[in-house]
């Protein structure tokens, strides 16, 4: 089967400077379809033997890992001169997507879901992290490349971590043309700008300046220019987090400190550690936190805006409703006073009798024409309406032009009848839309 047939692109869900994802289905025997995301290397860069060959063994390699918090990789392949990795499909969104969207609404991270998030990212780095060979031996994964981006949260509040095939090609390309990580540096460790060799704690410095960033709800490491972010991270300073959020305690903050030194000897010695060390603060404070809760609070961020637009397309149609029914108690009185208190007109030669520019409600109540004057008969206008629309109006309708009725009172009424048909019918195209018609 070629590689046309065992994969159908559905649609692009996303392009960076590297690289393009889509969305597909892997079509395998007697035609089982399962979803799935591939990402096509850009064939620009497919031009440089070096990144290949980095590119195709650390997608090999990350073919090993089988991680709950690893977007697993199914496939590496070639087609149409590029090359492509078929990974495990996450509905959900990326980690700087929803941050961006807390901005929007006017959110953020509380303390519970941002640790949360960083400690199931941490878990998958330890997978890596602790990998070993046949043979027992370390295989020495480093993610390089952990970043938000690279941090997806699914609708059911599953955390993955991504983009491992791509980690160690990222960090070499990088040392000849930074221009292609554009943004990254964010999210390096002061090692790695300094040149140095890096190993797994370059990944727990990176865990710890998003978590920093959750907790203080802005950026960390971000200059105006790529020279300013790499001097920034260079420095590795971070201001305390109990100065920007009033719910991070002076122990959280000594934790996140801690994984964001610049001396990797006195970080967090592993992202094991780390994890357990968050995982216990959550612990003292009580803090219960469950993939529920993250999948809750991703759901709310995302539909604020449906929500306040399905509210104003409730009131748009009650408000419809609520008008055609008034047109047509207007219409059923026609030509006579209606009677609820405040529906008849002051008569001229009441207005007369008024000194000084005023009249007590007791006279105007005194006079209404059409209805007695007994406080029983006087009855708010919105219950006369409740009470009419549920047949128990009991006030008599008087009759216009004698005892027979000619063709204005049939004429009246198929009018009132089309205006009570017509606001319906606006009303269910309103809510359901034009495809239902």
């Amino acid at each position: 089967m070629s590689e046309r047939q065992r994969y159908r692109i559905i649609e692009k869900i996303d392009s960076g400077g590297m690289a393009e994802i889509y969305k597909a289905k892997a079509i395998t025997v007697d035609g089982f379809e399962k979803l799935v995301a591939i990402k096509r290397i850009l064939p620009s860069l497919c031009s440089k033997p070096k990144f290949v060959n980095m590119f195709l063994d650390e997608a090999r390699l990350s073919m090993h890992l089988n991680h709950a918090n690893i977007v697993q990789v199914f496939d590496v392949g070639r087609a149409q001169g590029t090359y492509f990795i078929v990974m495990e499909f996450v509905e959900g969104h990326n980690l700087r997507r929803l941050f961006q969207r807390l901005t929007e609404v006017g959110s953020r991270f509380p303390v519970h879901l941002a640790l949360f998030v960083v400690t199931e990212v941490l878990k998958g780095l330890a997978h890596a992290h602790e990998r070993r060979d046949a043979n027992g031996n370390l295989l020495g994964i480093v993610h390089r490349d952990v970043s938000p981006p690279n941090i997806l949260v699914s609708k059911a509040g599953e955390v993955k971590l991504t983009d491992f095939g791509l980690a160690k090609a990222v960090t070499q390309v990088e040392l000849t043309d930074p221009g292609i990580v554009k943004g990254k540096f964010s999210y390096l460790s002061p090692e790695a700008i300094d040149g140095r060799a890096v190993d797994h704690r370059a990944d727990i410095f990176a865990t710890g300046v998003i978590l920093w960033e959750l907790l203080a709800n802005r950026r960390l490491f971000l200059g105006k220019t790529e020279t300013e972010t790499i001097e920034l991270v260079h420095k590795a300073e971070a201001p305390s987090l109990t100065l920007l959020n009033p719910d991070v305690s002076e122990e959280l903050d000594r934790l996140v400190a801690k994984s964001l030194h610049r001396d990797p000897r006195k970080r967090f010695h592993s992202a094991r550690e780390m994890g357990d060390a968050l995982t216990d603060y959550l612990f003292s404070k009580g803090l219960k936190v469950t993939a529920y809760d993250l999948a809750e609070f991703v759901r709310a961020a995302f539909d604020a805006q449906a929500v306040a637009a399905e509210g104003a397309h409730q009131e748009r149609i009650g408000a419809l409703i609520q008008e055609e029914i008034l047109s047509l108690s207007m219409m059923r009185y026609a030509g006579q006073p209606l009677p609820v208190e405040g529906s008849t007109p002051i008569a001229v030669e009441r207005l007369e009798k008024v000194s000084g520019g005023r009249i007590s409600a007791e006279e105007i109540r005194g006079e209404v024409s059409g209805v007695s004057e007994s406080s029983s008969q006087i009855r708010p206008q919105g219950a006369a309406l409740v009470e009419m629309l549920e047949g128990r109006e009991t006030i008599p309708m008087m009759t216009l032009g004698g005892p027979s009725h000619g063709w204005l009172w049939y004429a009246g009424w198929a009018a009132a009848g089309l205006l009570v048909i017509g606001a319906v019918a606006a009303g269910v195209y309103l809510l359901f839309g034009p495809e239902l018609f």
